[in-house]
């Protein structure tokens, strides 16, 4: 039995019949101690980060999906192992608290995902470098590059590089009259950097998010349609799903990535593809599991956790 921090946003706010954490949660109390920390609560003292930490249950009881008691300031190097599992923005203040959870890692203790990692790779930039069919794609802040590429690749999705689940991200066609407003508007008048990525038709045939934990490919895999009128396949706005097997394809295009991943101690992500494009590798926060669990008898939380706790056990073995 091993004692988990979960570091996570508020969990008065989330949905429990959706949300990926709480999966992961449900499957490691079996086995295991959980308590829950508020990122905000977090401080750094002599070398030490401590925080306010709270023995939780949680439970499918829609009501009152959990229970939390004992809360005090705990020094995080008290757990085995702290679950970094805040969402997106990955602004100032997410990169500033992997600061402090290289202190935890330094001190002995295992965080899930890498700190260091979390900060080294970006989500979109990720995807689209392992991708092996290459998806014409550029990074950019001024008006006058992204015209070029739109003007280029006719109808374009532009996306921020530290959002997630489909926020702020636009489709625009170079037939456009309005194009120039709306790259000043997504680029902060071209303060901010933005992925541009030629419109990938392909969609059409859905989103596919696939989980790999611990360097494992699992086997079934989440297809997200977009809603009518909408290019945008994220279960947030109104996307429908379904699951399937995974392609050899897919699992031949990934493993490689896989062992990648694993290297650089990220230990659980999302891999995201449309037709042969990997678009994006979630490492944040990574969706998808509850969607997947429901029509695998919960397998995939429970294969999670189980490899969590080897990845305890290994880290410990070879301190």
């Amino acid at each position: 039995m091993f004692k988990f921090g979960v570091i996570m946003d508020s969990i008065n706010s989330i949905n429990p019949e959706w949300d990926s954490t709480f999966a992961l949660m449900l499957a490691l109390q079996k086995k295991n101690l959980i308590e829950y920390i508020h990122p905000n609560t977090l401080f750094l003292k002599d070398g030490k980060v401590f925080g306010y930490s709270s023995a939780i249950k949680v439970s499918r009881n829609k009501k009152e999906y959990f229970t939390i008691s004992n809360k005090r300031i705990i020094n995080l190097n008290k757990f085995d192992c702290i679950l970094y599992r805040t969402n997106p923005p990955v602004d100032i203040d997410y990169i500033q608290t992997t600061y402090l959870l290289d202190c935890v890692e330094t001190n002995g203790t295992l965080v899930i995902n890498s700190p260091q990692s979390l900060r080294d790779f970006n989500e979109k930039i990720l995807g689209t470098s392992f991708s092996q069919k290459k998806l014409p794609v550029i990074v950019a802040s001024k008006i006058n590059i992204i015209k070029k590429f739109i003007k280029e690749h006719k109808k374009v999705v532009i996306k921020p590089l530290n959002l997630m689940a489909g926020k702020s991200i636009f489709l625009i066609k170079s037939s456009e009259k309005n194009k120039i407003s709306q790259i000043k508007k997504i680029t902060n008048n071209e303060k901010t950097f933005v992925m541009v990525q030629k419109y990938i038709k392909e969609i059409i045939n859905g989103d596919a998010r696939i989980i790999i934990y611990n360097g494992i490919i699992y086997n079934k895999v989440l297809i997200r349609f977009p809603p009518k009128n909408e290019f945008r396949a994220n279960l947030a706005y109104g996307g429908k799903f379904i699951i399937k097997n995974i392609s050899s394809k897919q699992k031949n295009s990934l493993s490689e990535i896989a062992q990648y991943l694993k290297s650089n101690r990220i230990y659980l992500a999302g891999v995201d593809m449309i037709g042969d494009y990997i678009t994006e590798i979630n490492i944040t926060s990574p969706s998808g599991i509850q969607e997947i669990d429901k029509a695998t008898n919960y397998d995939l939380s429970k294969n999670i956790s189980s490899q969590f706790s080897k990845i305890i056990q290994s880290s410990y073995k070879n301190a």
